[in-house]
Parts: C-alpha cells; sequence; structure tokens
C-alpha cells in the first residue's frame, strides 16, 4: 500500500517523499484507481503523512491533470488544448473551453488546501511528461488561435494561473516545487530555450524548487 512503501522509505532516512501522482479534479484521471485529491479523502490522507512524519520525514503530493491523457470511462471527459486524437490512448479529446481552464485552476487551489489539511509539507505541480500544464506549454500539441495559444507567453498563460492559485492556497505554511521538462524530446515540442524561459518564469512567480526531467 501507498502508506507502508512511503513509511519504509521515510524510515530508509530519506528528508522527503513524494506521493505521485494525484489528480485534482475528476477530468484529470488517467486510470481507474487512481488518486483523486477530494475531501473524501482526507482522512486516508492523513493516515499516510501522520506515519510518514513519525518516521521523521517531510510528506509531498503531487498534484497534476492530464489532459488528452484521460481515460474518458472515469474521467467523464477527454480535455485538451486544441483537440484531435490521442495515438497513446488511443482516444479523441476536445479543446478545453477558457471557462473550464478557469474552473481548473481554482481545482488546483482547492486540491493545495486539501493536501494541506491532510498534512502533507509541500505540493509538487506537474508541470511536464506531456501532461495538461505541459499540453499548453508545448507548441506541438497547443495549436490554438485566443490567449492560451501561439506565442510563448499566450502558451504559458494556464500555467501561470495555476500557479498562482497554487502559491496563494499554500500560503507561509506549505512548500510549492514544479516538475518541468528541459525538453520534451520529440521534433517541435520544447526545446531547452524556451524550457528556461518557463524556468525563470516559474522563479518569478515564487515557487521553492524545480524538479527537472
Amino acid at each position: 500500500s501507498l502508506v507502508k512503501y512511503h513509511t519504509a522509505v521515510a524510515a530508509g532516512g530519506v528528508g522527503m517523499t513524494t506521493v505521485a501522482y494525484a489528480a485534482v479534479t475528476r477530468s484529470g484521471l488517467s486510470f481507474q484507481h487512481q488518486l483523486l485529491i477530494n475531501r473524501d479523502a482526507i482522512p486516508e490522507l492523513r493516515r499516510l503523512t501522520d506515519a510518514i512524519h513519525r518516521e521523521g520525514a517531510a510528506a509531498a503530493i503531487q498534484l497534476g491533470h492530464c489532459g488528452l491523457m484521460a481515460d474518458v470511462s472515469v474521467a467523464g471527459t477527454c480535455l485538451s488544448p486544441s483537440g484531435g486524437f490521442n495515438l497513446y490512448g488511443p482516444n479523441f479529446h476536445r479543446a478545453a473551453r477558457v471557462e473550464e481552464l478557469k474552473e481548473i485552476v481554482r481545482e488546483f487551489g482547492r486540491a493545495v488546501k486539501i493536501a494541506g489539511e491532510s498534512g502533507f509539507d509541500v505540493v509538487e505541480i506537474h508541470a511536464g511528461h506531456g501532461y495538461f500544464i505541459s499540453q499548453f506549454l508545448s507548441p506541438y500539441t497547443n495549436k490554438r488561435k485566443d490567449d492560451y495559444g501561439g506565442s510563448f507567453e499566450n502558451r504559458s498563460r494556464f500555467m501561470t494561473g495555476v500557479i498562482r492559485e497554487v502559491m496563494a492556497s499554500a500560503g507561509q505554511h506549505m512548500g510549492v516545487v514544479v516538475k518541468m521538462n528541459l525538453r520534451d524530446g520529440f521534433k517541435g515540442g520544447m526545446e531547452l530555450d524556451e524550457s528556461t524561459r518557463v524556468a525563470r518564469l516559474l522563479e518569478q512567480e515564487g515557487v521553492h524548487g524545480l524538479v527537472l526531467s
């Protein structure tokens, strides 16, 4: 179980162990039985963090939304920046509406508050590996023609909105780190020049650390 695994890691002497991955809302689930962070999960998550803390380690939880990687049977929908067909699904996905993006931003903020109530010391926001935030950053997957697509400033708008909401929810009591790609690893994707701009933007927004991938 997650409790046994992370307790064993903590007992081994690490400073912090990270629970991954937790969807911030149902539309971000990529498979059945994946962790969905909501108020119903608080008692079991608290049991997990209490066990980690007893071993002297800090507890972190990775929060994210998988976007076009969603399993419609559990997520109810499959959202992406631009819509289309995902070979890795395989599934069809539709372009998220602006109001849906704003709601997902709010869900990140709610998830951080729930993580705090569950005893986590740190949240790790997943902005890499082709998940939803990464899909917006990458010119390969983001073909939008509105304020969320095109220029780097526009492609980073969703991420910036998420991070500002997360930082506000975390306040002075929780650490915030972000997982991000150095490069997407395929033609037409993010490369080091833009990834460096992402890192600088995250630094400006006040995040406490980056998990580079």
